[in-house]
C-alpha cells in the first residue's frame, strides 16, 4: 500500500481546501484523494506555549499541523 506524504511550511485547515481557487493547494489536494496520504506543515498560528501536533483526517487523507511557540516580544 502506497501513500503520499507532502511536507509544506503551511497548510489549510481540510475545510477552507475546497473553497481554493487555484494555485498548488489545489493539485496536491487531487494527488492526495487519489493516492491517499498525509499533508503535514504548519497551520499559519502561534501561541505562547507549544502545542501538540493535531491530527484531522477526512477520508484517505490526514491533516496534521503544529502551532510553533512565539518567540520575542
Amino acid at each position: 500500500m502506497s501513500r503520499l506524504v507532502v511536507v509544506s511550511n503551511r497548510i489549510a485547515p481540510p475545510d477552507e481546501h475546497a473553497a481554493s481557487a487555484g494555485g498548488l493547494a489545489v493539485g496536491i489536494l487531487g494527488a492526495l484523494k487519489a493516492a491517499g496520504g498525509l499533508w503535514f506543515g504548519w497551520s499559519g498560528e502561534t501561541g505562547n506555549e507549544d502545542q501538540p501536533l493535531k491530527k484531522v483526517k477526512k477520508g484517505n487523507i490526514t491533516w496534521a499541523s503544529f502551532n510553533p511557540q512565539r518567540t520575542g516580544p
